[in-house]
């Protein structure tokens, strides 16, 4: 018994911190290991697949493990509790997809999703896993995908026709069951995961062309039935969409949560008089837990054409933090630095300066955290509206606004001649600053203090006038706190 409790202790101790117990429901709330779970986070989509849905012009493609490591840290120092990356567990019709072919599965798919819940499980991170509708590509997203490899054209028939039905929830099957290659658990058994969510406001199809919007609660049920078949300890997530005009979706059996995505910047789109305010997120939320289910913001714009002032963001913030209606939200979307220099580029990127304002691009809901110019904001405003979506975060859980995390140290990645130095961004970081030292010279020379941020890498050593130079680089956050410098380049 004794060599057993050691070996026990052993594993313990090698073992990666992990998130150790499932989130549960509570009537009309969240807990996790008995208390109660209130979270806020961000949404990063590309986690299992860059450049799936929005369009993102180096896609599809894998992320790197240092772009999922970047991001993950990045939403750990803003507070973030629970991230929802749809193509974790979304991805249909494309070579790189986890189902590139109907009923045709690429296990390789996994390989980053893998990683990304393994890496979310060490920081203690919950993640919400959609199970289709983010395609770019496919009209109706992911369902159009669907009703093309079916030979169908009623977008109605998704959520009526058994074949449709049962490619769905085969799809679903293959994500629920499937072994995570580093940590060896299924994704079924992983209480990292948080929440299986059915569709992405698949309902507003059906709402916006006067469809059967009773179908898709029976749609919604249905596949509840199945993916509580597979797996019955995760919760499962409904985001049709539809309960504002259909109210007994909320009386189905089988979600635990139900959902809204919630952005002034569509109003006119989706109706002439609607009017979205911080009250529309409460009178949501009353209309949900009236019927016995927990309510979350699934995503929820942050930016200036959701919210044209900082005040205005910080009316929203406080009024969902004071609604215990309200479990959690992830605001849209957060952004990492390349694995080569600089930050990932605008997904769905615009040069038209009123389309990267009124229409779907990333030149608006895109978050840098430290910070960038936009056709629609400066950098300034983002950066100071991503320190309050950390507050935020952070009075969610409960918990006291921490300082800054110091940031890990840069990675100088190329040294061109003339003086120019390129370096991997530190997560957290909000300037750089970057030393040199001359053939010959016995100390190092202070060239750039904090003078350059990640929209200055690579960065440019005007002065430097001989051959052989080398450089490092240091991160510091909004404390002023230093990191390591970077190896010598």
């Amino acid at each position: 018994m004794r060599r057993f409790k050691r070996l026990a202790v052993l594993v313990l101790m090698t073992a990666p911190l992990m998130a150790q117990s499932f989130v549960q429901r509570a009537g009309t709330h969240l807990q996790s290991d008995g208390a109660p779970f209130r979270y806020s986070g961000p949404n990063i989509e590309w986690l299992g697949l860059e450049g799936y849905g929005p369009h993102d012009p180096m896609g599809p493609r894998y992320p790197s493990h240092f772009e999922i490591d970047d991001a993950l840290a990045t939403a750990a120092e803003m507070g973030g509790k629970v991230i929802r990356s749809q193509t974790l567990g979304d991805t249909i019709g494309c070579a790189l997809c986890i189902e590139p072919e109907l009923g045709k599965f690429n296990e390789s798919a996994f390989q980053a999703a893998d990683y990304a819940i393994a890496q979310a499980g060490k920081l203690g991170i919950r993640l919400i896993i959609p199970l289709i509708g983010d395609c770019a590509t496919c009209s109706l997203g992911g369902i159009g995908q669907y009703l093309a490899w079916t030979g169908k054209s009623n977008p109605q028939d998704f959520f009526s026709d058994p074949v449709l039905i049962s490619a769905y929830e085969r799809h679903a099957d293959q994500v629920l069951n499937h072994r995570n290659s580093i940590t060896g658990i299924r994704y079924r058994d992983d209480p990292t995961i948080m929440a299986w969510e059915n569709c992405n406001m698949c309902g507003l199809f059906a709402m916006l062309m006067h469809g059967d919007v009773a179908g898709v609660s029976s749609w919604s049920e249905t596949v509840g039935k199945h993916i509580k078949q597979v797996d019955n300890r995760h919760l499962y997530l409904d985001t049709t969409g539809i309960f504002r005009i259909y109210p007994k979706v909320l009386d189905n059996t089988t979600s635990d949560i139900v959902t809204f995505e919630e952005y002034p910047h569509w109003d006119k789109l989706l109706s002439e008089t609607a009017h979205t305010t911080a009250a529309t997120f409460s009178e949501d939320a009353a209309a949900v837990t009236a019927h016995g289910k927990v309510f979350i913001v699934n995503e929820f714009g942050w930016d200036r054409t959701d919210w044209s002032t900082q005040a205005d963001l910080e009316n929203l913030l406080d009024a969902i933090q004071k609604d215990p209606n309200i479990s959690g939200d992830d605001f849209w979307a957060l952004q990492a630095h390349l694995d080569n220099f600089g930050f990932q580029p605008f997904p769905a990127d615009s040069h038209d300066p009123k389309f990267a304002e009124a229409g779907e691009s990333g030149e608006w809901w895109a978050l840098y955290y430290s910070g960038v110019k936009t056709l629609v904001m400066t950098a300034e405003d983002m950066a100071a509206r991503a320190q309050q979506l950390r507050t935020h975060a952070y009075a969610m859980a409960g918990a006291t606004l921490p300082k800054h995390a110091t940031p890990p140290a840069p990675v100088i990645t190329s040294i061109v001649f003339g003086g120019l130095v390129a370096w991997r961004g530190s997560a957290g970081a909000v300037r750089y600053s970057v030393e040199r030292l001359s053939p010959g010279a016995q100390n190092w020379e202070l060239v750039c203090d904090r003078c350059a941020t990640d929209s200055d890498d690579p960065w440019v050593d005007i002065t430097a006038k001989a051959f052989g130079i080398q450089y490092r680089v240091t991160a510091y956050n909004l404390d002023g706190l230093a990191s390591q410098p970077s190896q010598p380049r």
